[in-house]
């Protein structure tokens, strides 16, 4: 007998927080299990983080997913940036999600001096976020570091990033169960090319958040995608 009908896992991306879910898990009805988890080498030490890897991560969203579906009769995935791509191979390995969500998926990464300032603003304490965007990256970010240059040390999660990009798409993964893309028109750091991707490669119309950001989301926006995310709980009711 589950425990419940309907599960939502959340699983944030690299240096990211499962404090990004709050404004969709905060609208969830109460008889559903909600998780968000946060990911080997996060929230820790950086030290943590500069040996956190691929296998690490996947192997703690297998073993979430697979716990929250022995307790649940339907689960959801809810996947933001890296977890997107995360939620992609788990679903190859497992198949056990009802219906994905992906939010910011990064098939296609660049790098801009928006992303660079904001990045910088989340890395380091003592630099105060110049607008709604650079405080966002800050809020989001669960990677200590006493300034900004620490971040330049830790290059292997972001090789492993790439490998994983690299792997979904000569793979040619993409999910089997319904699924919804949603890309912001301001992000910066996916390249508009992964909304293209979406829709060109593996055949999923792609929806714009007008105005919002790689980790900055409007009222609109998170409206939109709580509304989006009911339905699906209701529908897997």
């Amino acid at each position: 007998m589950k425990e419940t009908e309907t599960g939502v896992i959340f699983v944030h991306g690299i240096q990211g927080s499962p404090r990004q879910f709050d404004f969709l898990a905060e609208k969830m009805p109460q008889d559903v299990l909600c998780r968000s988890i946060l990911l080997p080498g996060h929230g820790a030490t950086l030290a943590e983080f500069k040996s956190s890897g691929m296998e690490q991560w996947l192997s703690a969203v297998l073993r979430e997913s697979e716990d929250m579906r022995s307790r649940c009769s339907r689960l959801i995935y809810v996947g933001h940036s890296m977890g997107c791509l995360l939620g992609l191979m788990a679903e190859r390995e497992k198949k056990i999600y009802s219906e994905m969500f992906f939010l910011c998926c990064p098939f296609y990464v660049r790098v801009t001096m928006r992303y660079l300032r904001n990045g910088i603003c989340a890395m380091n304490r003592r630099t105060q976020p110049e607008d709604k965007f650079a405080e966002s990256f800050k809020r989001a970010n669960s990677v200590p570091a006493r300034g900004a240059l620490a971040s330049l040390f830790c290059v292997h999660p972001y090789m492993e990033l790439f490998r994983i990009m690299r792997r979904v798409k000569t793979e040619k993964m993409r999910p089997s169960c319904p699924s919804r893309f949603f890309f912001s028109t301001r992000d910066e750091i996916v390249s508009p090319k992964s909304a293209r991707y979406a829709a060109a490669r593996l055949a999923f119309a792609p929806e714009m958040l007008e105005g919002c950001g790689h980790n900055y989301f409007t009222e609109e926006a998170k409206a939109k995608l709580a509304d989006a995310l009911l339905e699906a709980v209701d529908e897997n009711s």
